[in-house]
């Protein structure tokens, strides 16, 4: 059994929520995706490199030496900060899950609580440009003592995808 959270607490409800949905695409059997956070981590990485490779210049040689390595580190730095920003936001766009079944099929999930309000909104997208946006009141799969109830989760989470399945078959 999980451990309880606040429920009155939408950054826990979040977190929780967001941490189940790999367990609950698993048992659809779906693999999830790490394209998008390897990515990330990648392009992150990249940030760091330049930023060590211009401290360590600094450290080691004269301003007047490194001059020029440093503005094109610095030009590299600002090339590589901008592309991290893009990324993620018109790239990931807040996508939490991202996954492929045995078929081949994928699936992105994006989801968010929007002003406070324990509605914890999904959108499921697949490659195919089919979306369905719901929101799950988060007491149907809560008790009142905070903790998550799984299999609720996992049912409502079959529902959408039998409604996104018979959406896609239209």
């Amino acid at each position: 059994m999980s451990k309880p959270i606040n429920i009155y607490s939408i950054p826990e409800l979040r977190q929780t929520l967001d941490e189940a949905l790999p367990g609950i695409f698993s048992r659809y059997e779906f693999n999830q995706s790490f394209r998008l956070i390897d990515s990330q981590l990648v392009i992150g990485y990249g940030i760091a490199l330049v930023a060590a490779a211009s401290f360590l210049l600094d450290k080691k040689f004269e301003f007047e030496e490194v001059l020029t390595y440093q503005k094109i580190l610095v030009g590299s730095y600002m090339v590589l900060s901008t592309v991290y920003w893009y990324f993620t936001k018109f790239v990931q766009k807040g996508i939490t899950y991202e996954g492929v079944n045995k078929k081949g099929t994928s699936i992105a999930v994006k989801t968010f609580f929007e002003n406070n309000e324990p509605l914890y909104h999904i959108t499921f997208m697949t490659q195919d440009d089919f979306d369905l946006k719901t929101a799950l009141p988060v007491n149907k799969v809560f008790n009142e003592h905070g903790y998550l109830q799984t299999d609720l989760l996992y049912q409502w989470i079959g529902q959408q995808l039998t409604i996104l399945e018979t959406k896609k078959a239209k």
